[in-house]
Order: structure tokens, then C-alpha cells, then sequence
């Protein structure tokens, strides 16, 4: 290798020099915390990118483009949004981004006890000696709020609307929702791209970075339904991490949509350290074009009569990779656990990949069900076949059989709105992909023709 080249990076390397000491001190000086961050770093800088062995052959991080990145260091105090933003329907409206956090709190909100607060620097990030991007984000988040209700009930949802630094930026927010006894909330979470009249850092030749740790502890009997739609462009790596702690009885409904952004490394971690608490988890990924969306989810039964029902279905297209992973722990104490995992692939192009692996680790036998499904394939002609006896052209027909395989999981959304609204970016960006996919065999069709004229 000559002077000055640059070192090839390997599929799980993740330079990152911006992630350092004087960060630690500069963000704890700031926002406080500064011992707890130096452990996260530690862990950071000691922790391979995936220590489980049944994933770390399907990592890979080249496409995170973040050694110069900036690290921001926005406003630490809570603004007022005006009460016009908030949108139809809404009890709250809770907005984060590169400038800070701005809150507008409904009527219904305010009477029901909501308080959104800045987060200590005190508080350790739970799993981030564990996780090297959990403690990326320990050691260096720099924007935290905490979501409190502790004990009302909101029948109207919460909107927490993410939106990505510019290029060139970093980003790394604590979003941490505590529902007290017998609370109950919605929450729509909206993952977005930089708004309107957000210029690129000056000179930015790297990727945006929005690194997000979603922290929710549910007390005894508490209910929470929280639907995630993220829909970022891609200039941005998308590194989202998601904790649930279940008391006893505790219930939580979780939907989340992957649509944007060029790679996505995320991982869910479910508690269910309650006796007959309960997950219920739908997760739709759509990937087009070069993107890569890595996904882990987590599940632990630690509590007796405990249930988990997680599903995932992706869709690639182009020359995108999927890998869609997921481990269910019972131990001794999960007495009469009820789970189910199933990660399911379909294909729509002969270039795109995917890899659904689910697992169980189980050391109690009393377990009401502990089961699991997988399958990836491409779409069943016999399928397309039918439709076009139907009267449907081939386009329809292929359309027809898309949307219905993730309709299930669409409608399992908790929120109606979001349901209809991801029903519309799905069936958007599947009519691009389709577009391309026929440019590109147009392409490869003149080339072939092109080849056997030149030959005669």
C-alpha cells in the first residue's frame, strides 16, 4: 500500500475519531455526566461492532461515511412550539432536531399530568457495556429528554418528530418514556429529514449520522402503543436503539416502518421482567436501490406468563440487502412464556439479498409456546399467474401481491392515521422500484441487442 493511501476499511469497522475523550468532557461539561460517558466509551472503543455469533458474519458498515463528521452539541433547554403546530388529532407534539427540542403540550396532555424534561447527564444508558452503538450513543449523546406520565391515561397520541442533522453532521438523541402505574399513552413517532432552509455544514463531504436510544419503562398495568415511521433520505445513517422494560402486567404494542435512509444498523431489546407482561411487535423494511437495513431485535421472558408475538416482513429491491435477526431468551424463571418470532424476505430483483434469522434460547420446558418461522423468496408466479386470469396486467398483478404481503403487518399499526400514511410511502416507493427495475432491464435488453447486431 503506497503513502497516503487510505486503509481499506473491513465490513465491521467504524472509525470514528470524533468519538473521544474531549468529547466526553466537552458534552459532560454541558449536559453533564461525565463519568458515565467515559465508561460508555471505554465500552465503545472495546466492543466488537456485533459480539453475538450467530450475526457477525452479516455486518457490515462501509456505506457509514461519518469519520468527519460533526459532533453538535445543541441547545440544552426546552422551547415552546407554537400551539398551531400541533397537528389534528394530537394531545402533544414533541419536536427534535440539530436546533434542540421544542414541545407544545395539548389540553388533554396537560391535564392529564405529561411533563417533557431535559434528561440528567447522571442517568446511564442501560445496555451500552453490551451493545458498541448503545455506547456510542452513552458516551456521546448529545441531545436527551424524558417523557413522563405518571399516571393519566391520553386517549389522543403524543407525535415525537425526529428530524436528521444536515450532512456532515452528527446527532445523537435519548428519548426516554416512563409510564407510571396504570398509565396508558400513544405515541407516533416520526423520523424525517432535515427541514427546509437546513444548509450542509460548509465544506460536509460525509454522511448526516442521527443515532437515536429510545428508553421506555412501563410500570405495573401501564399501556403504551408506539408506531415508528422512519423516512429519511440517503445521505444519512440511521442508527436507532430501542430498550422496554415490562413490570408486572404492563403492555406494550410496537410498530415500526424502515423506508429511508442508506444504512440502517438498529436494534430492539424487549424486558419482559413482569409476571404477564406483553409485546406485541410488526416491523415492515423497505429497501431499494444500494441500501442496507440491519436489524436485531431482542427478547427476554424473564417474568412468569409473559407474552412476545414479533413480526417482520421486507421487501428488497434493486441491489438492496436486508438482514433481519432476532433472539428469544426464556430462562428459569419464564415460567408459561407465550412467544412467537417470525422474520419473513420477499425479492424483487435477482440482485437484491436478504437474510432472516431467528433463534431461541430457552431453558425452561413449562413454556406455553415458544415457537418460530422464517422464509425469503422472490414473488410466486403461480401468484402472478392467477391475478392476470383475473384481468390484471403483470405490473398490477406484482403490485397486487406486494402490498398484500405487508398489509398485514401495515394494519397492525396502532394508529389509523399512520397505517393509511405508510400504506401511501410503500406503494410510492414500490412504484419507483418497479420503474427502475424495468429501465434497467430496458437497458440490459439494448445492450443484448446492441451485442448481437455488432456480431452479424
Amino acid at each position: 500500500m503506497s503513502a497516503g493511501t487510505p486503509a481499506r476499511r473491513g465490513a465491521a469497522d467504524l472509525p470514528l475519531g470524533w468519538a473521544s475523550q474531549a468529547a466526553v468532557e466537552r458534552l459532560g461539561t454541558a449536559l453533564g455526566g461525565t463519568s458515565v460517558r467515559a465508561t460508555a466509551l471505554q465500552a465503545f472503543d472495546t466492543l466488537p461492532t456485533e459480539s453475538n455469533l450467530l450475526f457477525t458474519g452479516y455486518v457490515d458498515l462501509r456505506a457509514a461515511d461519518l469519520e468527519a463528521a460533526s459532533l453538535l452539541l445543541p441547545p440544552a433547554s426546552i422551547g415552546e412550539l407554537p400551539a398551531g403546530e400541533l397537528p389534528d388529532g394530537a394531545a402533544a407534539l414533541i419536536h427534535i432536531s440539530s436546533r434542540g427540542v421544542r414541545v407544545h403540550l395539548g389540553t388533554e396532555a396537560r391535564a392529564a399530568g405529561l411533563t417533557v424534561t431535559p434528561l440528567a447527564g447522571e442517568r446511564p444508558l442501560a445496555g451500552a457495556a453490551s451493545d458498541r452503538l448503545t455506547a456510542l450513543v452513552g458516551a456521546c449523546w448529545n441531545l436527551g429528554i424524558v417523557v413522563s406520565l405518571p399516571s393519566g391515561r391520553l386517549s389522543a397520541p403524543i407525535v415525537i418528530r425526529v428530524e436528521s442533522p444536515s450532512p456532515g453532521e452528527a446527532l445523537l438523541a435519548r428519548i426516554a418514556v416512563e409510564l407510571g402505574a396504570g398509565a396508558s399513552a400513544a405515541i407516533s413517532e416520526e423520523v424525517i429529514g432535515a427541514g427546509a432552509g437546513v444548509a450542509p455544514r460548509s465544506g460536509a463531504t460525509a454522511s448526516a449520522l442521527l443515532a437515536t436510544s429510545s428508553e421506555v419503562t412501563l410500570a405495573a398495568g401501564a399501556r403504551l402503543r408506539l408506531s415508528s415511521i422512519q423516512e429519511l433520505p440517503d445521505d444519512v445513517v440511521y442508527l436507532p436503539v430501542r430498550r422496554h422494560e415490562l413490570g408486572e402486567d404492563a403492555e406494550l404494542q410496537i410498530a415500526a416502518a424502515q423506508i429511508g435512509a442508506r444504512l440502517v444498523r438498529g436494534r430492539i431489546d424487549h424486558r419482559l421482567t413482569g409476571n404477564g407482561s406483553k409485546v406485541r411487535q410488526v416491523e415492515v423494511v423497505f429497501a431499494a436501490g444500494d441500501q442496507l437495513h440491519d436489524l436485531t431485535t431482542y427478547s427476554l421472558h424473564a417474568g412468569e406468563r409473559t407474552v412476545g408475538d414479533l413480526l417482520a416482513k421486507g421487501v428488497f429491491a434493486g441491489k438492496s440487502r436486508g438482514f433481519v435477526k432476532g433472539v428469544t431468551t426464556i430462562p428459569r424463571s419464564g415460567r408459561g412464556t407465550n412467544s412467537y418470532l417470525g422474520e419473513f424476505g420477499m425479492l424483487l430483483s435477482k440482485t437484491a439479498r436478504s437474510v432472516a434469522i431467528p433463534s431461541l434460547w430457552i431453558d425452561q420446558p413449562d413454556c406455553e409456546r415458544a415457537a418460530h418461522g422464517s422464509s425469503v423468496g422472490p414473488i410466486d408466479q403461480g401468484q402472478i399467474f392467477y391475478l392476470r386470469t383475473r384481468g390484471l396486467t403483470e405490473a398490477e398483478a406484482r403490485r397486487t401481491i406486494v402490498m398484500g404481503y405487508l398489509e398485514p403487518v401495515v394494519a397492525a399499526l396502532p394508529l389509523d392515521a399512520d397505517a393509511e400514511r405508510l400504506r401511501e410511502v410503500l406503494a410510492t416507493k414500490l412504484d419507483a422500484a418497479f420503474a427502475a427495475q424495468s429501465t434497467s432491464s430496458a437497458t440490459a435488453a439494448d445492450r443484448k441487442s446492441t451485442r448481437l447486431n455488432s456480431s452479424h
